[in-house]
């Protein structure tokens, strides 16, 4: 098996969405927190291949940067990704819906709340009807396939750590989501890496 480590800042961000694969993996990797602002980070960055973070280091060498490109690795590395080639475009586009939520999101995070409210309600909530009828539409126990994937799993990291910077329960109108989200915030992998992971307000 591969040794992996894992470079970002010291929050969930970007980055959580790796760590969930992995904790669902079972797969042991170096979990790199560097403080947002500092130093450590000043020093780093040149080394870096895109001056950016999250960057996953394989075996001690190879340096990947870009979130999504990490992520739908190790599902793939790690049966995440869905059974065939069918079932992983499946993920992708649902993981493709997350990523316009988070485009969304991110502006918004600065307004006030009467603005974040309009935000959640003209256009995160017409793109979480569409993810409920996606995931009805598989039977409504995951979003592809009869297993838990990438996209499962990306629901619950895109609510935790976006979406609810503009609503405190923003799938209470989606029944199916919702009950998702809870079922695999108790994978009991998963449950074991939110009860030990580092409090952090991002």
């Amino acid at each position: 098996m591969p040794s992996y480590k894992l470079m970002y800042f010291d929050v969930r961000g970007r980055a959580e969405i790796i760590r969930l694969l992995f904790a669902q993996a079972g797969v042991k990797y170096e979990d790199v927190r560097i403080p947002i602002g500092g130093e450590e980070w000043k020093k780093l960055k040149p080394t870096m291949p895109t001056g950016t973070m999250p960057v996953l280091e394989v075996d001690g060498s190879t340096k990947i940067p870009n979130a999504q490109a990490i992520a739908r690795y190790v599902a793939r590395e790690y049966n995440l990704a869905g059974s065939n080639n069918l079932e992983q475009l499946k993920v992708e586009s649902v993981m493709e819906v997350f990523l316009d939520v988070v485009n969304d999101i991110l502006p918004a995070t600065k307004e006030n709340d009467e603005a974040k409210k309009a935000v959640f309600e003209e256009k995160i909530k017409p793109k979480l009807k569409n993810l409920e009828n996606m995931l009805a539409a598989n039977g409504g126990n995951f979003f592809v396939g009869n297993k838990i994937t990438l996209a499962d799993i990306g629901l619950f990291n895109y609510c935790d750590v976006f979406m609810t910077k503009l609503c405190d329960d923003p799938l209470k109108d989606f029944p199916k989501l919702k009950a998702l989200n809870e079922k695999v915030s108790k994978e009991p992998r998963i449950a074991a890496w939110l009860a030990k992971r580092p409090q952090t307000s991002l």
